[in-house]
């Protein structure tokens, strides 16, 4: 048996050469670990002219190892999936490149149609294999793998309070499990792929002296990093990198290919380090930040006021709007903004005609472009507002709402277990003329000097079958996704100085991500800016005593992208402890609740010490906006501008009783070496 090798003076990719060519080692040089040893593993279940058929066996048709004209290597694999059917016939290009320094090499893969068949894919499990232990056998792992764990990047600990931080042994016996959400119980096609799998956008693998990293990068469909068991040739192995299905079903582009066609998912990168899981966390940082998903220099978002927590909730019971939801009141809730030190007003729920329509209110708020113009001049102030995508009336024609069957018929708000109807009206987002419609509104809007948008209850409600609407029958959450970020890049093409927060489009709030946290974000190049800060607004101290708050400890040892996120300070303290967190870990901040919505009045101490805790933030807001983010543990954060040879630290006690913390780091783990 012959061998292939890609390597550089940091790992070899070996394959063996025996009339097939397969993919079987990986093994980091310095450290001398080796992370893949088996044979690579191939593997297609589809359906084709009513035929169900599987391939595990792959024809080599050539490969080729050469310079990239940068001193890099890179080796191309050509195969051809044998199904034993003339008339479907699948092709794999399997890339493998390595720069001529750096400790890492990367992976693409890409599938093609070559055949006379539509091709539906049922399964695509592609990876590299590491034997763990023989099968059924009590053995100590091989390799001094009984010392590592995987843990999963960015979210070792989930918003659902999980740790995805798991040993050998805990993959081997199968004691893992994906944070997931379920939307309510009309949403049709919400059925995961990946009970079986781990997924992750990024995984490191380490003893905590060096590890693996192991990032999967894919901008243009949803795609996850997965991990999976596996038993091959008499041993248990762990199955990592190349490609996979998860969620339901994504990436699902990869689920039909035509004739002709063909799909390419996303890189895969294999970094080797030292250190343990929080190094790989900032490797992961560093390789977002250079695809577009770093911070502006001039990012400086304005700290928002927001109106809600103060003024309520109406859910457009138009009595209480004019009522309680006014311009008197919006100008009182500015002066509160301005003497708290805010600098934007923020509309949530209550400007519209009726929630969800995107149709201002002048009849009670007069012209967009005057509230504009008085809070400027009156109180220094900009202003943003909330559009969603459901519509709490019947707004539009009933041919632009999502058909849940493929029998024509007229829409009908679906019913509950309980027998009740959703309280809301769902637009089907890839409708044209609905989306041109929600454009227009935006604009008449936002086109009035709107400095702050967020995006909400955009989530997925399930396939439409309408063939008029434009989409591929039955729509499917991807196609959801891409309308809804299309529609706000529209919005900030006409409106190039707005600011915008989206919400995940399929699972929208305090949940896990549906979509990877990068996906289609970018200042210059992206659909919108900031992420959303996991819905912990309505009680931010207690999710933070609760543990559910520091996922964003964890968001942002991986993450420069920012998150937007308000909290009531009804739901703090007087030392303002929630307030700091969130003030540390989310770099646009929003505030309110001067009075809250369980009480009747303003709470006057509360309000002095925010303002107090206000001038402190303000201070210092460069460094919390703009700062890099290092965590020494999970309650002393370091925000460090490198450019002033400074940083700010931050240190949290959760318990009742004073602690003693005696935080010890180098100059260099904080970025000031």
């Amino acid at each position: 048996m012959g061998t292939v090798k890609l390597e550089n003076p940091y790992f070899e990719l070996l394959l063996a050469v025996d009339g097939k060519v397969r993919p079987y080692r990986i093994a980091d040089k310095l450290a001398g670990q080796v992370y893949a040893d088996l044979d690579y593993r191939y593997h297609i279940r589809l359906r084709a002219d009513g035929r169900d058929l599987k391939c595990e066996e792959l024809l080599c048709e050539g490969y080729s190892l050469e310079s990239d004209g940068k001193g890099g290597r890179k080796l191309v694999l050509e195969w051809v999936l044998d199904f034993g059917e003339e008339e479907v016939q699948l092709k794999v290009r399997h890339e493998f490149w390595a720069p001529a320094e750096g400790p890492y090499f990367e992976e693409r893969i890409v599938l093609r149609n070559c055949g006379e068949l539509r091709c539906h894919i049922e399964d695509i499990e592609f990876g590299f294999r590491k034997g763990l232990c023989p099968a059924y056998g009590q053995e100590p792992l091989k390799d001094g793998l009984d010392e590592f764990r995987l843990v999963a990047v960015p979210y070792r600990r989930q918003v659902d309070g999980k740790e995805h931080d798991y040993s050998m042994t805990d993959v081997l016996k199968g004691r893992f499990q994906n944070s997931d959400w379920k939307n309510d119980e009309t949403v049709l096609g919400q059925g995961l792929v990946d009970h079986h799998k781990l997924r992750s956008e990024g995984w490191a693998w380490t003893d905590e002296r060096k590890g693996l990293l192991i990032i999967k990068y894919n901008n243009e469909m949803i795609e996850y990093s997965m991990i999976r068991r596996d038993r091959y040739k008499g041993q248990e192995c762990i199955l990592f990198g190349g490609v996979g299905f998860s969620l339901y079903k994504e990436p699902r582009p990869a689920s039909v290919l035509e004739p002709g066609g063909e799909v390419a998912f996303g890189v895969t990168r294999y970094h080797f380090f030292d250190g343990g899981w929080k190094t790989a966390c900032y490797l992961f940082r560093e390789f977002m930040d250079e695809r577009g998903h770093g911070l502006p220099e001039d990012y400086d978002p304005p700290v928002n006021w927001n109106e809600l927590f103060d003024i309520g909730w109406h859910h457009s019971d138009r009595e209480k709007l004019f009522k309680y939801y006014t311009l008197e009141s919006l100008y009182y809730e500015a002066q509160k903004a301005r003497d708290l030190g805010c600098e934007l007003l923020y509309l949530d729920p209550g400007w519209e005609v009726y929630e969800g329509t995107t149709l201002w209110d002048e009849e009670r708020l007069g012209k967009v472009e005057d509230l504009v113009k008085a809070l400027k001049e009156r109180y220094g102030l900009e202003l943003g507002y909330r559009t969603i995508g459901r519509v709490y009336r019947d707004e539009f024609p009933h041919g632009w709402y999502i058909r849940r069957s493929k029998e024509e018929a007229d829409y009908i708000r679906p019913v509950r277990a309980d027998g009740r109807p959703i309280g809301f009206w769902e637009p089907c987002t890839q409708c044209q003329a609905w989306w041109q419609e929600k454009l227009k509104r935006i604009l008449a809007i936002t086109g009035k000097g709107v400095r702050f948008m967020m995006f909400d209850e955009f989530d997925w409600r399930g396939p439409c079958h309408d063939p008029s609407h434009g989409h591929p029958v039955p729509s499917t959450p991807e196609g959801h996704v891409r309308a809804v970020y299309r529609l706000i890049e529209e919005v900030r093409r006409q409106c190039p100085d707005l600011l915008v927060e989206a919400h995940d489009p399929v699972w929208p709030w305090g949940s896990p991500r549906y979509v990877p946290t990068y996906y289609r974000q970018g200042f210059f190049g992206g659909a919108y800016q900031e992420n959303w800060g996991f819905e912990f607004m309505w009680e931010p101290l207690e999710d933070l005593l609760s543990g559910r708050a520091l996922v964003l400890y964890y968001y942002n040892l991986a993450y420069s992208i920012p998150l937007y996120l308000h909290i009531t300070m009804e739901g703090d303290n007087d030392n303002c402890l929630a307030f700091w967190w969130y003030a540390s870990t989310v770099r646009h901040l929003g505030i309110g609740g001067k009075k809250g919505l369980r009480s009747d009045r303003e709470n006057e101490a509360r309000f002095r010490a925010y303002r107090k805790a206000m001038r402190e933030y303000m201070r210092l807001k460069a460094f919390y906006v703009r700062g890099k983010f290092y965590g020494i543990d999970e309650l002393v954060h370091v925000h460090t501008l490198r450019d002033r040879g400074q940083a700010v630290l931050n240190a949290f006690n959760l318990a009742e009783k004073p602690r003693e913390i005696l935080p010890s780091f180098e100059l260099e783990e904080i970025g000031l070496g």
